[in-house]
């Protein structure tokens, strides 16, 4: 009966030290820094990302920006239709 207690309180004093053995302190905060400065550079590389897609299509004439602005309607509007589930485009298929 003594050895059962013991063996259960072993393995409970084991199971809390497990849990309780993570990343100390530093290595939390250095990880939250290193993900504070890749979420700045990502945020950064879209915005100048952005603003070369702008000045590109600026330097564009009249008549070419409207026909990318038209382009750009047609591939919406044939991506969107791809939207549907899965099951829906086989029932669909087979009804045709």
């Amino acid at each position: 009966m003594k050895r059962l207690i013991i063996l259960i309180l072993l393995s409970i004093v084991m199971v809390v030290s497990a849990e309780g053995q993570g990343p100390s302190r530093k290595v939390r905060k250095a990880t939250a820094r290193k993900e504070k400065i890749e979420e700045k550079q990502k945020k950064a590389y879209d915005k100048a990302v952005r603003k070369e897609r702008k000045r590109r299509y600026k330097m564009q004439t009249p008549e070419v920006r409207k026909r990318m602005k038209e382009s750009k309607q047609t591939a919406k509007k044939f991506n969107k239709s791809s939207d549907r589930p899965l099951i829906e485009k086989i029932v669909r298929k087979k009804n045709k």
